[in-house]
């Protein structure tokens, strides 16, 4: 973790961990200027991705952007919560979640199992967000290849609804 203070906030950046990604995934332009940038860089066409997630002292509350990926991507993500802990947190302190989207890298880290990771966490996402990647409509439109992510948001955010 890292740790900053932003005016009266003290902000602390947390890990979920890393992912090898395709870097055609991650960049758009002219193919041949990417390979051209990527080689000028020593990078090979996958790269690795981080998953950051921070924790926002207020000092009136404690608020979490995004929870991570959780299991949802693999071994190699779902270090939040211990990253959270060896920063002097626990999960039942956060009282606000703000989820930047519903993407699993974000959303992924809101439930272990059956459990809430974050049990008194209000959570909070756009309007926008949560009509399009919790809708049957929009589960029923995506290509049969997307559809795996409509399910991860759905399961991570309902326990949290009320």
């Amino acid at each position: 973790f890292y740790r900053l203070t932003v005016g009266d906030f003290e902000v602390t950046a947390l890990s979920d961990g890393t992912n090898m990604l395709p870097a055609t995934k991650l960049l758009r332009g002219d193919p041949a200027r990417i390979e051209d940038a990527l080689k000028r860089d020593y990078l090979g066409d996958v790269v690795e991705t981080s998953h950051n997630s921070f924790l926002v002292n207020t000092g009136a509350k404690l608020v979490l952007i995004d929870a991570g990926a959780g299991s949802l991507l693999g071994a190699t993500t779902g270090q939040l919560v211990g990253n959270l802990r060896a920063s002097g947190y626990r999960p039942e302190q956060v009282d606000e979640l703000y989820l930047t989207h519903l993407h699993t890298d974000h959303v992924g880290g809101l439930m272990a199992g059956n459990d809430r990771v974050f049990p008194n966490a209000i959570v909070r996402v756009d309007k926008r967000d949560t009509d399009f990647w919790l809708s049957e409509a929009s589960l029923r439109a995506a290509p049969a290849e997307a559809r795996r992510f409509f399910e991860a948001a759905v399961a991570s955010i309902t326990p949290y609804m009320r």
